[in-house]
């Protein structure tokens, strides 16, 4: 049930012989709803502010024996600092200029100066008062965010710790087979020792599924301890630590990448991930890997690199485009003999996403793969607005 919004409050400091006395009446028409408090000397101005918060002032710039940019400066120094509109007979030009700078609101005094000071403060309330939504909706998003990332770090913990109670059993199962096999083999059938043998094959596989469910929950565990990372010196270290055939011909083009807010062992893993792919299911002669940096991208949680990966490779199909970051899904060109296990790809999106990024695919086939992720380059605030 939505509480009752108590009425905003609007107070003007005039003298007892400004026009205002004369007009203050007809700002009931432009924000009914809403108290107005008229203020004529310094004291009584102060007294009113000491007794309640308000959302509004507005100052008479011309009165005398008032320093409004002292004034001003008490305001912003509020807990519930309000909004202020200054209301004068200067035109000029420089000073609107100056107060503007200043993001205050200005009147000018001359006809139709109470119409204009009417929709000025009515625009006010009407901005302030989506300001103080978006702050709950922000608020609960954030509350909703929190109690998400709670079940997922307990669902992260429940795969991980039956991953970890399985892998025992089905390794003892393996050495179960394995002994007899080794012992027993020589007096069984060739069906016999040919079916044991799929078996040992079969529980292995399943072992390295149940691995990978391992490592893909506990990638949330260590992706929260950012820090500036360059991403030049880490790109070539996993480049340096990929195992490649010497027979295979590979060549990589880097450019000059930025430094990203991130966590410089998931991020290892990510461009590990899309450059053993670009390796492993690329069957031409040259296989040609390239990595750059397109630049900044304004987004509404902050700025993020956009990182592109490119091979040369066979590139994907429209019919497997849309399921790569799936886990254990594979693509056509895995199954031609890959023994991969179709994890690599959903491990990269889960760590990207860790880093509040975005990673996406655009493929044809035959036309090589390109990846282009995106990644942040400050602390982000998940839900700035």
């Amino acid at each position: 049930m939505a509480t009752e919004r108590s009425p905003e409050r609007v107070i003007i400091l005039h003298g007892s012989s400004s026009p205002e006395n004369e007009s203050v009446t007809d700002l009931a028409r432009f924000i009914p709803q809403s108290e107005v408090v008229e203020a004529h000397t310094l004291e009584d101005y102060l007294t009113a502010l000491k007794r309640q918060d308000f959302d509004v002032v507005v100052l008479d710039y011309d009165m005398p024996d008032v320093q409004a940019q002292e004034l001003l400066a008490q305001l912003k120094v509020r807990d519930n600092e309000p909004d202020v509109l200054l209301v004068s007979t200067c035109s000029d030009p420089t000073t609107i200029r100056n107060i503007a700078k200043a993001q205050k609101r200005y009147v000018v005094r001359e006809e139709g100066w109470v119409d204009a000071m009417g929709h000025a403060i009515r625009d006010m309330l009407r901005i302030r008062r989506l300001e103080e939504e978006m702050a709950q909706i922000r608020a609960r998003l954030t509350q909703a965010n929190q109690r998400l990332e709670a079940r997922s770090q307990r669902l992260d913990d429940f795969c991980a710790t039956i991953a970890h109670d399985i892998r025992g059993p089905l390794a003892g199962l393996i050495l179960k087979v394995e002994y007899i096999l080794e012992t027993q083999g020589p007096t069984f059938d060739d069906r016999t020792v040919s079916l044991l043998k799929r078996s040992v094959e079969s529980t292995r596989r399943l072992v390295g599924v149940v691995q990978a469910m391992y490592e893909f929950a506990k990638i949330g565990f260590s992706g929260a301890r950012f820090s500036p990372t360059p991403l030049t010196p880490l790109v070539r270290g996993v480049m340096a630590d990929i195992n490649i055939d010497h027979s295979e011909d590979v060549g990589v083009k880097m450019h000059d990448l930025p430094v990203v807010w991130g966590n410089s062992d998931l991020l290892s893993r990510v461009f590990q991930n899309l450059f053993t792919n670009a390796i492993k299911y690329n069957h031409r002669e040259k296989v040609e890997i390239s990595i750059s940096f397109d630049g900044i991208v304004q987004r509404g949680i902050g700025e993020f690199a956009q990182i592109t990966v490119a091979d040369n490779g066979p590139g994907i199909s429209p019919g497997d485009a849309g399921r790569v970051f799936t886990m254990f899904a594979r693509g056509n060109g895995a199954e031609r003999g890959s023994e991969g296990l179709g994890i690599g790809l959903a491990i990269v999106q889960r760590i990207v996403e860790l880093h509040h990024g975005q990673i996406d695919l655009t493929s044809r086939p035959d036309e090589g793969a390109r990846f282009t992720i995106f990644l942040p380059t400050g602390p982000i605030e998940p839900f700035k607005v």
